[in-house]
C-alpha cells in the first residue's frame, strides 16, 4: 500500500512526493468524497497499475485514512475544491514537470479544463454528461468547451449518449476530436451477486419485508431528477391492485422532506431508509423483486441521468429494473431485456402499469432478472471496464 506522508503543508506542493508517474489523473472528484463519479474514478484507477500512476485530487474528511489504504499515490490539494485558476495551473505544472507522466486525465471537462492549456501534457477529458449536453445549448459554455477540446489530447466518454453530445458539439465548433473510448461506469460483480435461497431469505428480513410481500426496492440521492416523487404515486397506484405491494428507499438528500409529504399525499406506505452502508445496500438488492428509478430530464434537458450505476448493482444482484428514459439510463437498462425504460418517466400510471405486469408474470421477472446478470458480469465489470481504459492511455 501506498503510505502517503502526514505532514503540512499539502502533498501538492511537497516537491519531494512529485514521483515520476506514467499517468496523472487529476480531478475534484474522489473518494472518500462520496458519490458515483467519485466510485466510478475509484474503481478503475485502483485497478490499474499501482506503481504507474498518481492521482491529484482535493482534500476531504478522511482522505488520510483513505489514501493510507491505497496500493496508488494520491496528492491532496489541502482545499475542497480546484478552481482554474492561474496559482493552481502554476502548481499543476511544477508537479507534472516533475513527474513526467505519459498522460494525463483531467475531470471534469468544465471547470477543471480551462487549465487545459498550461499544463506540460495535453491531457484526455472525461466527460460523464452534463458537461456534454448542457454547453451544446449554450453558446458561451459552448465557447469555453471547444476552447478546452482544442487544449485536449482526446476524451473518455462515460456513455454512448455523451460520447454523441461530445462529438456535435465538435462538429459544430470545427473542433478535431482525439481518440476518443466510451467506458461507462460499472459494477464489482464479484460483490453484487444474486443472492442463493438462504441469503435471499436473509437478506428480506435484513430489511424488514415478510413472505408474500413483492419488494420495489430505489436507492439513490433525493433530488428531483432522479423522480422519486413519481415512483412513489406509482407504487400507491399499483398498491391498489397488489396489496403486499413495498417500496423501500435508501439514500439521502433535499428532496426527503417532499418526498415524505408525497407519500403522505398518495397514500404510499413507502419507507425512507436514509444513507445506508454498502452491506445494507447489497440487501437491499437481494431482497428486492424490482428495482426502479424514474429519472427524468429537467431545465430543458439540462439536467439529465448521466448512466445510472444503481441500475448496474441491481442488474448484476439478478434484479430487473424499471428506469425512466433520460441520458443515458436507457444504456443502463436494455429495455425488454434487463427491464423496462419508460418513455415518459412522469406518468405514474404508466409506471405503475409496468411494475404490476412484472408482479403479474414471476417467469418473465426472473427471466428479465437472470438477463440483467448475464450482461452485467460480461459487459460492465469493473475488471473488464478498467482494462479498456487502461488501454486508452496506454497502461495495459
Amino acid at each position: 500500500m501506498y503510505e502517503p506522508m502526514r505532514s503540512n503543508p499539502p502533498t501538492l506542493l511537497r516537491p519531494d512526493l512529485w514521483t515520476p508517474r506514467r499517468h496523472v489523473l487529476v480531478t475534484n472528484d474522489f473518494p472518500p468524497k462520496i458519490g458515483g463519479i467519485q466510485s466510478y474514478l475509484h474503481e478503475l484507477y485502483k485497478r490499474l497499475p499501482a506503481d504507474e500512476v498518481a492521482v491529484i485530487t482535493t482534500s476531504y474528511p478522511g482522505d488520510l485514512e483513505f489514501d493510507a489504504a491505497q496500493d496508488f499515490q494520491v496528492l491532496r490539494t489541502g482545499t475542497s475544491f480546484m478552481a482554474p485558476t492561474p496559482r493552481l495551473a502554476k502548481q499543476l505544472r511544477a508537479a507534472l514537470l516533475a513527474m513526467k507522466p505519459e498522460s494525463v486525465a483531467l475531470d471534469p471537462a468544465l471547470p477543471l479544463g480551462l487549465i487545459a492549456r498550461r499544463l506540460p501534457v495535453r491531457p484526455t477529458l472525461l466527460v460523464h454528461g452534463a458537461e456534454a449536453v448542457i454547453p451544446a445549448s449554450l453558446p458561451i459554455l459552448r465557447t469555453l468547451m471547444a476552447g478546452v477540446l482544442r487544449a485536449s489530447a482526446g476524451l473518455v466518454a462515460g456513455g454512448g449518449y455523451t460520447l454523441d453530445s461530445m462529438e456535435a458539439l465538435a462538429r459544430r465548433t470545427s473542433v478535431p476530436l482525439g481518440p476518443t473510448s466510451v467506458v461507462p461506469p460499472g459494477v464489482d460483480s464479484s460483490f453484487f451477486v444474486p443472492p442463493d435461497p438462504l441469503q435471499r431469505v436473509a437478506a428480506r428480513q435484513a430489511v424488514g419485508v415478510g413472505e408474500g410481500e413483492f419488494l420495489l426496492a430505489s436507492l439513490s440521492r433525493l433530488v428531483p431528477r432522479k423522480g422519486m416523487d413519481v415512483l412513489i404515486r406509482a407504487q400507491a397506484l399499483a398498491s391498489r391492485e397488489l396489496p403486499g405491494l413495498r417500496l423501500l428507499i435508501a439514500g439521502a438528500g433535499r428532496d426527503r422532506a417532499r418526498l415524505e409529504r408525497v407519500a403522505a399525499r398518495a397514500g404510499s406506505n413507502a419507507e425512507f431508509l436514509g444513507q445506508v452502508p454498502v452491506e445494507t445496500m447489497l440487501a437491499l438488492y437481494q431482497a428486492a423483486d424490482l428495482f426502479a428509478m424514474m429519472c427524468r430530464n429537467r431545465w430543458m434537458g439540462f439536467e439529465q441521468e448521466g448512466f445510472g450505476i444503481v441500475f448496474l448493482e441491481a442488474a448484476s444482484c439478478g434484479v430487473a429494473q424499471l428506469a425512466g428514459r433520460s441520458g443515458g439510463s436507457a444504456e443502463a437498462v436494455e429495455d425488454g431485456v434487463t427491464g423496462y425504460v419508460v418513455a415518459d418517466p412522469r406518468d405514474p400510471y404508466a409506471v405503475a402499469r409496468r411494475i404490476l405486469e412484472l408482479a403479474d408474470d414471476r417467469s418473465r421477472l426472473a427471466r428479465m432478472g437472470a438477463a440483467a446478470r448475464a450482461r452485467a458480469a460480461q459487459e460492465f465489470d469493473y475488471q473488464t471496464l478498467a482494462l479498456r481504459y487502461g488501454r486508452h492511455f496506454g497502461l495495459m
